[in-house]
């Protein structure tokens, strides 16, 4: 089951987080019913976003990470056509979430609409292969390292800012810091691999 979203001519996401309710829950589905037929790239940042920034709120990885895996499937299994699975657009944001998102987050958000725009679209419309990029990415969030989440966030967001505007230059960017999170990633396990490795010898 999928959630419906707009008609195009939907509004910039940030003018609707500006405007999310304060003092209250509200869903996924609830949040962006205003930003038109890009509810999968809007939804990404959404949820990427308290990592990215970050905010402070604990334990909020754990509760975004099965939204964003389930979004990142559905994407790269049936593109943008269809609307949100149900699963996640059915998933309650906290409200001291959505009001960090509506005080913190817009307004960043919103510099950032001002100086994207469409250009190199041909690479921001893969948007079946990108949501396999953004797959790994949520997978490499529920990795138990210390202060790693925030490098693949990021990287989600570029992407998903760049899928939304459709910016190339913004998920050329997000591919890059894609790469550049996998070869750390391997430099630490290289690393603890020989730590181990010695401490064998001891």
């Amino acid at each position: 089951m999928t959630i419906g979203i707009s008609e195009p001519g939907g509004r910039p996401l940030s003018e609707v987080l500006r405007e999310l309710p304060p003092g209250r829950a509200v869903t996924v589905a609830e949040t962006l019913e205003a930003v038109g037929p890009r509810a999968h790239g809007c939804a990404l940042l959404v949820l990427a976003l308290p990592d990215a920034v970050p905010l402070p709120l604990p334990s909020l990885s754990v509760v975004l990470a099965v939204p964003l895996l389930l979004l990142t499937l559905h994407l790269a299994a049936f593109g943008g056509e269809r609307g949100l699975p149900a699963r996640v657009g059915g998933v309650a944001l906290p409200a001291r979430l959505v009001g960090m998102l509506r005080d913190r987050v817009a307004p960043l958000l919103r510099r950032a609409e001002g100086f994207s725009h469409p250009r190199w679209e041909p690479l921001a419309g893969h948007e079946r292969l990108l949501a396999l990029v953004c797959l790994y990415l949520a997978v490499l969030l529920l990795l138990p390292l210390p202060f790693f989440n925030t490098p693949p966030a990021l990287c989600l967001v570029l992407l998903a800012l760049g899928m939304v505007q459709r910016d190339g230059v913004l998920v050329a960017a997000g591919l890059v810091g894609t790469a550049m999170v996998t070869l750390a990633l391997g430099w630490i396990a290289g690393g603890l691999w020989s730590l181990a490795g010695t401490s064998a010898l001891i």
